[in-house]
């Protein structure tokens, strides 16, 4: 699992930078890499749109929320309009 507060860290592989895609992103995170609201980000995550963890110890009410960076980007590409030339 690869959780990254930098989100845009790179991985030197035979001399190339390659930008590693995080598994999981916080909120702030998310509305900074894929431009969504976070009224908006915590909608999906109501409405089971997207994936999300929570992590907290037990018997609290709060912890680290953290969302599925695949699920949001899939609901992204799920709503596409026009078509690719």
């Amino acid at each position: 699992m690869l959780i990254l507060g930098n989100v845009m860290k790179t991985l030197n592989t035979n001399k190339q930078d390659t930008p590693l895609k995080p598994e999981w992103v916080r909120p702030a995170q998310a509305t900074q890499i894929f431009g969504i609201g976070r009224t908006r980000i915590y909608e999906l995550i109501a409405e089971g749109k997207i994936k999300t963890a929570s992590i907290k110890p037990r018997g609290t009410a709060r912890g680290t929320r953290l969302i599925s960076y695949d699920s949001l980007a899939a609901f992204i590409d799920s709503h596409i309009e026009g078509e690719v030339a």
